[in-house]
């Protein structure tokens, strides 16, 4: 028997298996859609998650789960997100109601909570899910801790804003040292013109002496937090130090504060200036003593501690190595977070008026890191404070000589002194009180003042100059370097309201070169003047006359910071030869 099969029946059949093999095809190709994308957000490494809009969590990825510190994901898909994820509850409702009718989220910074209660901030970026009548469903939403970021966010800007006012307190220093000088050297000059029997007018001036002293010390505690005092700095047991310490802190202390010392021997000497972490521990511990008026406990540890990559991961300007750290710990009332934040800025106190400048912390703050340590302040409301520095190590260089002090030097002459200041005052106070001491004074107000004056009088007329180092045009550094570029060999003496630290730079011009740190008083600046005077006459280096440059010849001079070229030619404007004008000097 013959079976006859039509030619549509063969095409029917094959259309319907050609059907079923794409319809497996389109199944085959979801399942393997569904794979990639749930391998996407297992493997993902930020947040990823959909929720309903009352607050429940539909889906989650691991590392959902394991941001928020959850076990597993079915656990924390139990949770509501209002009450239990946000550290606002009132914050995500808001969040609802503000972007349900965007078309995305994006870049939204929220505070989360932990399982574990401590709070993590969270970046979220994604969008609203709607149905076909355009109603939000749901939203599905990426989710990045950005709490590490943020915190090293607020310690950098944190830092600069303390650069910034270090930088002003600087300044600020510079132009009360000024003031000061002519307070202090305009008293010692008054003192000296007064009849014995004027004990009223002396016991006045002394008055006067002592508050320029003071304001003296609240000038050095400024220079210590904008980092420009100056450090002796050598290897110190921190230890034995603190140890020593202890009788005057029980004396510093009330009978109502217990005093406890902790050490962690044998500790590596630190590099410090031990003046200067008696300094600190002092003030530490006062403030301990204000924090705690009923009585307390003080605790001082001193251990050594390895500040390693990871620490400098979360604290960049810190570098790692080895420290010996000391803690102070109080029991006393503690901070609160905006404390925190301003504790240690110059001129800010939470104590009563009177009783307090804002400069404690301030100035520990720029000792610390003058001596490249750290300083950590950790505190809560009734809990008290900790104060942590951290400071480095040190090398195995031999221990730093105190500087030896030379007899005092006789106060009169008659030589002639060349006063180099931009500051009329000073300038009429230092030579008020030259001249009364036999001196011939000559004065300018600028370094292309004092060029002038030399190039008119000769180099031999001017047995010293005395020069402030921060000047318009030309200031003392370059002066000097001019002076030397000419050949002249001048003995010069550096002033400066700043600190000591700005002698360092110009020791690497010529050697030890004097200095008179602004306030100074007579008897400073006389001593100054005949150390330098008498040092010239021992070294016996006869004067040199300034050496012909021909025109457009560029002076050479040690320091590129300084312009050849304006030196030369102040010295060689064409006015006449050296020495021919005698010129008077300025006021």
């Amino acid at each position: 028997m013959t079976h006859t099969v039509s030619r549509t029946s063969v095409m029917k059949t094959g259309r319907q298996r050609a059907s079923r093999v794409a319809a497996g095809y389109r199944v085959s190709r979801c399942f393997d859609a569904e794979e990639n994308y749930r391998s996407l957000t297992e493997g993902a490494l930020y947040g990823i998650y959909r929720s309903t809009v009352d607050g429940r969590f539909l889906t989650v990825n691991p590392a959902m789960v394991e941001m928020l510190g959850f076990g597993s994901s079915t656990e924390l898909l139990a949770v509501d997100m209002a009450r239990d994820v946000y550290a606002n509850p009132s914050e995500r409702v808001k969040l609802v109601e503000k972007y349900r009718d965007r078309q995305k989220i994006e870049g939204v910074e929220v505070e989360w909570r932990r399982k574990d209660g401590s709070h993590l901030t969270v970046r979220l970026s994604g969008r609203p899910v709607r149905n076909a009548c355009g109603e939000v469903e749901c939203f599905e939403m990426i989710a990045e801790d950005v709490t590490e970021r943020r915190a090293l966010e607020a310690q950098l800007r944190q830092s600069q804003k303390m650069e910034a006012v270090g930088q002003l307190t600087g300044g600020i220093a510079h132009d009360f040292n000024n003031i000061l000088t002519v307070i202090l050297a305009n008293a010692d000059l008054l003192e000296a013109d007064l009849p014995t029997e004027r004990a009223d007018l002396k016991a006045v001036l002394q008055e006067t002496r002592t508050a320029a002293q003071r304001g003296s010390d609240l000038v050095k505690k400024l220079l210590g937090f904008s980092r420009r005092g100056k450090l002796e700095m050598r290897p110190t047991d921190l230890a034995q130090l603190v140890a020593n310490l202890s009788g005057v802190l029980r004396r510093v202390l009330p009978e109502n504060v217990e005093v406890e010392m902790i050490s962690d021997p044998p500790l590596d000497p630190a590099m410090a200036d031990p003046g200067a972490i008696e300094q600190i521990l002092l003030n530490l511990a006062t403030n301990a003593r204000d924090a705690m008026p009923g009585g307390g406990r003080l605790t001082i540890e001193v251990r050594s501690d390895w500040l390693d990559e990871g620490y400098h991961a979360t604290h960049p300007w810190v570098e790692p190595g080895r420290y010996v750290s000391i803690s102070v710990t109080d029991t006393g009332v503690g901070m609160d977070p905006q404390t925190k934040e301003r504790v240690f800025e110059p001129f800010f106190t939470t104590k009563p008026e009177g009783r307090g400048t804002g400069l404690g912390l301030a100035m520990i703050y720029g000792t610390v890191k003058q001596h490249k340590g750290h300083i950590h302040l950790y505190s809560e409301v009734g809990k008290g404070t900790t104060v942590k520095i951290y400071v480095p190590v040190a090398s195995s260089a031999p221990p730093a000589t105190p500087p030896t002090s030379t007899s005092e030097a006789p106060v009169r002459g008659s030589e002639t002194i060349l006063i180099v200041e931009d500051d009329l005052s000073i300038r009429r106070a230092t030579r008020r009180a030259l001249e009364s001491h036999g001196y011939t004074v000559l004065s300018a107000a600028d370094g292309e003042e004092a060029l002038d004056q030399v190039r008119q009088r000769g180099p031999s007329a001017i047995d010293l100059i005395i020069t402030d180092l921060v000047m318009p045009k030309l200031g003392g550094r370059q002066l000097y370097e001019a002076l030397l570029a000419a050949g002249i060999r001048t003995s010069v003496v550096f002033a400066s309201g700043y600190s000591r630290r700005d002698i360092q730079e110009c020791a690497a011009i010529e050697g030890d070169v004097p200095f008179l740190h602004k306030p100074w008083t007579l008897s400073e600046l006389l001593s100054r003047v005949r150390e330098a005077i008498r040092s010239n006459e021992k070294q016996q280096r006869p004067k040199s006359r300034m050496r012909e440059l021909k025109p457009g010849h560029r002076a050479r001079t040690r320091s590129r910071s300084v312009p050849p070229v304006t030196a030369s030619a102040w010295l060689n404007h064409a006015t006449g030869p050296v020495g021919s004008s005698s010129g008077d000097s300025t006021s």
